[in-house]
């Protein structure tokens, strides 16, 4: 996690609905990391790659905040997810929980927290929320009977970016997921189209909260266990993608009655192999993306020692450090990862289809941009290299 500087405005399209509320955090929280205090560490990276117990689907790029807001109690992080909206006006799931207690079934519960988003102020933006079985993703069979809700309660926080929102709803029983996500749709006052087919929208969240109405209800016995199953499951990117678009359900099984219940984490069977390869900024020629004739020869060295019948994808993540603008270090990010996946397709490393490009910009230090060394290692290409399990 990486200390930002907030001094830029944030346009916020928030359809808020002006009612009097009072938000306030009862004792039982049933969401684990709401503060999203705790990190995690992804198996396949062997690095730092997200919060515990928080996941999010592919093309979702995360960071962590460390910030002051006025009064706010935020702790030591923020979580904030950028994502691209991409002319859909339905729901876009944006990250998801699972759940470590059952909910008592006809009970009526709160979903809160606070929210704050970035996006182009033409665009009017919905928080919304869904509870089921599964992790919700959209178009998805088991997803059918999973009905996305729009969050109308809203009230803004003085003196910061942040609203405060609420959510209740009456528990069926069977909610084991929580997804979080948005509704966004353009301001279609003048009818006519005034934003580009695709936007970058940012949020910023912290402070969730999952809070039963009877005051008396608590956490389950086995709520410890429950939380260390999910914190155990440490993969993410595709091992992740590929579980929850093909069953909306992450391998972590709870057995036993819901107040008795015991957690165990089953780590799938075959988990893949992956090798990096990092180029760094002095095999590009200065603030291009041309690849040097020396960056040449240490990829061919690589792939003429690697075993390439095994490789089952291939995934090149350019980054930079923090001098020049935002813009600037996305574009270039991903024109030095293009270049790379240019010259591996040239030699049929991989087919077309397993490969991606993916460009973090700044977003992703190694070491501190305050000096020249760190700045140097801030400028790379990773190639990161998944391999079937033999």
């Amino acid at each position: 996690m990486y200390p930002i500087k907030t001094s830029y405005k944030y346009y916020c399209c928030l359809f808020i609905s002006w009612l009097s509320v009072s938000i306030g955090y009862a004792q039982t929280n049933l969401l684990l990391n709401g503060g999203f205090e705790d990190i995690n560490t992804c198996t396949e990276y062997e690095s730092e790659c997200g919060v515990e117990g928080w996941f999010y689907l592919r093309d979702v790029k995360a960071q962590m905040y460390s910030q002051e807001e006025g009064t706010l109690n935020l702790g030591s992080n923020s979580y904030a997810i950028f994502y691209d909206w991409i002319d859909h006006t339905g729901f876009s799931p944006i990250i998801g929980t699972m759940l470590p207690c059952n909910l008592k079934k006809g009970n009526k519960y709160t979903f809160s927290g606070l929210l704050s988003a970035k996006l182009n102020p033409k665009l009017v933006f919905v928080p919304g929320v869904v509870t089921g079985e599964y992790y919700y993703v959209p178009n998805r069979p088991f997803a059918k009977t999973m009905k996305p809700d729009s969050i109308l309660q809203l009230t803004p926080v003085p003196d910061s970016r942040f609203y405060k929102f609420e959510y209740s709803f009456i528990a069926t029983g069977n909610e084991a997921y929580l997804t979080f996500g948005a509704f966004v749709r353009e301001d279609a006052i003048t009818g006519k189209r005034m934003v580009n087919k695709k936007e970058t929208i940012e949020m910023v969240m912290d402070n969730f909260a999952l809070t039963p109405a009877d005051p008396a209800e608590g956490v389950c016995t086995a709520f410890a266990q429950q939380k260390k199953a999910i914190y155990s499951y440490n993969y993410r990117h595709k091992l992740l993608d590929n579980t929850l678009y093909a069953k909306g359900k992450l391998p972590v099984v709870f057995s036993g009655e819901a107040a008795e219940l015991t957690a165990t984490a089953i780590i799938p069977e075959t988990v893949p192999l992956t090798d990096t390869l990092r180029l760094g900024d002095v095999l590009f020629d200065f603030n291009k993306a041309v690849l040097k004739p020396e960056a040449e020869t240490v990829l061919a060295e690589f792939f003429t020692k690697t075993d390439i019948e095994n490789i089952d994808s291939i995934l090149v993540q350019g980054h930079t450090d923090s001098v020049g603008t935002e813009e600037r270090n996305n574009e270039l990010s991903l024109q030095r990862s293009t270049a790379v996946i240019r010259w591996l397709q040239q030699l049929n490393i991989v087919g077309a289809n397993s490969i991606k490009a993916q460009a973090f910009g700044k977003s992703r230090p190694v070491a501190t941009n305050t000096t020249t060394e760190g700045r140097a290692a801030n400028r790379r290409v990773e190639i990161i290299i998944f391999r079937r399990g033999l």
